[in-house]
């Protein structure tokens, strides 16, 4: 695993562990498809400024080989998630979304005929458990059933998602899918919210912070990130990395929120770490033998 991809991952990490805060302050102001169609149409337009001054650059290519990415990514995983965080709290979805490398290493010998090693298993489940451990099994109740549900759907969808890309990533450059996702994201999520009648123009601070986090952080910059790595190393590996948005999201809520971080969260963040770096100088040592 290259210092690149590291870095990448770590990356993706932290901004995705801050999404959570930002999406809830919006959900409290607009409709959730109200607040995606903001969130797409900030990153559509960063891609596009991006585009003009020739940091993305675009070839021609059937780009409508890429349904089965977007419609898993955004489209599936934003209804899903978004959704889910009005009927489910932050903690228990940040619990199912560490489930995400447990569904791409089962569902990646099938759909990609990778081979995962023991090892990859063992440090899925070590990176699961230390999740298990920050989130804290008090926590995590039946309540909100639904809520659980779709945010279940966000799961499989971020999966597939991650098989779908890997798969395209040999026809594809990062920031092509990254760019096509986006503006499908914009609008498939602009015509859902006139649709059902949610969309509605705002101008409250809440919102378009989250927006402007959102949009070019945590979509632009996080998924061609997130594009980059798939580009480089299988889905395996790349997901194990999504472990870690669960300890910044942890640690953010100690610092923003003044909330207490315990003993054995303190353990969960230490086994989440353990996992990835062992598992990163397995695959090294193997590449090389």
């Amino acid at each position: 695993m290259s210092l690149s991809v590291i870095i990448s991952g770590l990356s993706i990490s932290f901004i995705f562990g801050l999404s959570f805060l930002f999406t809830k302050n919006a959900l409290d102001y607009v409709h959730p498809y109200t607040f995606l169609t903001y969130r797409f149409f900030v990153a559509t337009i960063a891609v596009m400024i991006l585009s003009l001054l020739r940091i993305i650059k675009l070839s021609r290519k059937p780009y409508w080989k890429l349904w089965r990415v977007v419609i898993f990514q955004p489209v599936l995983y934003f209804t899903f998630e978004t959704n889910g965080l009005r009927f489910t709290t932050s903690s228990e979805a940040g619990m199912l979304i560490a489930i995400i490398p447990i569904v791409v290493m089962l569902l990646s010998p099938v759909l990609l005929k990778e081979r995962v090693r023991w090892y990859q298993y063992l440090f899925g489940l070590m990176s699961f458990f230390g999740v298990s451990l920050i989130i804290g099994f008090s926590q995590f109740s039946f309540q909100g059933l639904l809520g659980k549900f779709l945010i279940l759907g966000a799961v499989f969808s971020a999966a597939l998602y991650n098989i779908s890309s890997r798969k395209l990533s040999s026809e594809f450059k990062p920031e092509e899918i990254t760019f096509f996702m986006m503006i499908t994201g914009f609008i498939f999520f602009l015509f859902l919210s006139l649709v059902s009648g949610q969309f509605k123009l705002t101008l409250q601070a809440p919102v378009i912070v989250s927006a402007l986090y959102l949009g070019i952080l945590s979509s632009v910059v996080a998924f061609f990130l997130v594009n980059f790595m798939l580009s480089k190393v299988s889905p395996t590996v790349s997901s194990l990395f999504a472990n870690l948005t669960t300890v910044v999201s942890v640690v953010a809520g100690n610092l923003v929120r003044n909330e207490v971080l315990r003993a054995y969260q303190i353990l969960g963040m230490i086994l989440i770490i353990l996992a990835i770096s062992l598992n990163s100088l397995l695959r090294s040592k193997d590449s090389h033998s």
